[in-house]
């Protein structure tokens, strides 16, 4: 295990005189003209004297691994994979591990500065659907131009639908595409449970007095649809999971209603869902819909 080059038995004075000249070094620095000659030395004594106290401080961990499980000890241990996975004794010298120690602060920032803009993962208060236990089946589909995340699960008799997306997926036709959207897949999941379905979707076939226990029928299904918009986090803009409640006219949804129940917290089905790499090929969608 590498021995650390600057270790001494003697730590506690060294760093106590490095101390004690840095607080005088920076005395000097306050007391001196700004931008005159006598500051600039004065600003170079404070740099050496800093190098100073920075390396009497290093002398009290006798290996490099001593040194190294210190400097990541303030590291967040639930955001910083490196300090947990790395081996703190492959380091061999101390300007690795500050070098190493350097990227993991950038990281851990990064990190935090991303978690102001994401919700917290778990289960909204009152949410059966995507619970942990459940049966969430989520996969990657293309409408149009726009990939979406769809998450599909049965709770409390009803069927819940998650479109995940970015924040500007949807453009300024947000109302309309994610009606037509909607109606898409509220058809697909209709006519699987009632084959026959298909013919109310088509030469405006909910319309017609022939098919009135069918349209019965399918409407009360519909009833049972609960839809869901999980928007992603991007460009500064916070991450946000809502219901959408919309009105089925016997073909199509109509009318969405971006402000029916926001949630303060996203399931864990659908944030693992929502991480999931994109297919290059995507099966495609039909938009526009009526």
């Amino acid at each position: 295990m590498p021995r650390n080059p600057f270790y001494n038995t003697n730590w506690h004075g060294q760093l106590a005189s490095a101390e004690a000249a840095l607080a005088e070094a920076r005395r000097g620095e306050a007391a001196a003209p700004f931008g005159s000659a006598e500051h600039r030395t004065a600003l170079a004594w404070l740099d050496a004297a800093r190098t100073a106290q920075r390396n009497a401080w290093r002398m009290q961990f006798e290996t490099i691994a001593a040194y190294a499980r210190w400097r990541f000890g303030g590291l967040a241990d639930a955001r910083d994979g490196f300090a947990l996975d790395r081996d703190m004794a492959a380091f061999i010298s101390i300007e690795e591990v500050d070098t190493a120690y350097e990227y993991a602060l950038r990281d851990e920032r990064e990190v935090t500065l991303e978690q102001r803009f994401r919700l917290e993962t778990g289960q909204p208060a009152g949410l059966m659907a995507f619970a942990e236990g459940g049966e969430t089946i989520s996969s990657w589909r293309r409408f149009g131009e726009l990939d979406c995340m769809v998450s599909f699960c049965i709770a409390e008799g009803l069927v819940h639908l998650c479109l995940a997306h970015p924040w500007g997926g949807l453009a300024l036709k947000s109302n309309e595409i994610f009606r037509g959207i909607a109606t898409q897949l509220a058809r697909e999941t209709l006519v699987l449970q009632v084959p026959e379905a298909a013919k109310l979707f088509h030469n405006e076939g909910h319309r017609l007095a022939r098919h009135r226990e069918l349209i019965r029928q399918v409407n009360g299904l519909a009833a049972k649809l609960r839809f869901y918009r999980h928007l992603l986090p991007e460009r500064g803009l916070r991450e946000e999971f809502c219901r959408v409640d919309m009105v089925w006219n016997g073909a199509g949804w109509i009318d969405p209603d971006w402000s029916a129940q926001v949630y303060d917290k996203l399931p864990l089905a659908l944030r693992e869902a929502a991480g999931q790499p994109a297919l290059t090929a995507l099966p495609s969608g039909h938009l526009p819909l009526r």
